[in-house]
């Protein structure tokens, strides 16, 4: 019989063991890797650093386009013009916010979380981002609204997540496993039964 003392010591050496297993790795209990998050945030900041100083630069065109509301019709017209321009466009577009689509999850500091929900909260965080971006380049520059910008840069970023995010952490979580998996030394020798 296990007394609740004993009960209590005991889960408070289990919770011990925990909590030394995770200053070892880097993780608090739940599950978040501390040092990624740091690095995760830290790379946000630049690259929106980045995207706000190349969206904040003066345009040099001889003419723009009207505000756009109607999903697709830029790039619609972009690929009528097949320039090498009008591609140059839609690739920045695509490219401007994309790494958001590692940058995000790395931020989040999990291993073990579901795919689905983790390129949802990242291809939506992407368009929140996408759409301030956009919001602001509209009212502080010549640059007039364009909403193909914005799905342009959630494609990116979804493109992004689906080509790196689920692959990279399989792959780490097989290295996890592996290193944890105890090493078993083979036996030089069987002893057989003896027949009676």
């Amino acid at each position: 019989m296990v007394t609740g003392i004993g009960q209590r010591s005991a889960d408070a050496g289990h919770v011990g063991d925990r909590h030394r297993e995770s200053a070892a790795t880097g993780t608090d209990p739940a599950g978040v890797h501390q040092g990624a998050r740091r690095l995760g945030l830290l790379l946000i900041a630049v690259q929106l650093a980045v995207v706000v100083w190349l969206a904040f630069r003066p345009i040099s065109a001889a003419w723009m386009t009207d505000t756009n509301l109607t999903p697709f019709a830029t790039v619609r017209s972009e690929l009528t013009v097949g320039t090498a321009h009008a591609y140059q466009e839609l690739a920045r577009a695509l490219l401007l916010l994309a790494p958001l689509g590692v940058l995000l999850p790395l931020a989040g500091g999990r291993l073990d979380t579901a795919a689905l929900p983790s390129f949802l909260r990242t291809v939506f965080a992407g368009l929140l981002i996408a759409t301030g971006v956009e919001l602001f380049q509209s009212t502080l520059t010549s640059h007039l609204l364009d909403v193909d910008d914005i799905l342009l840069a959630g494609i990116g970023v979804a493109l992004t997540h689906l080509l790196v995010v689920p692959a990279s952490r399989a792959a780490l979580r097989r290295r996890d496993r592996d290193r944890a998996a105890p090493a078993v030394p083979p036996a030089p020798f069987a002893v057989a039964p003896s027949a009676h």
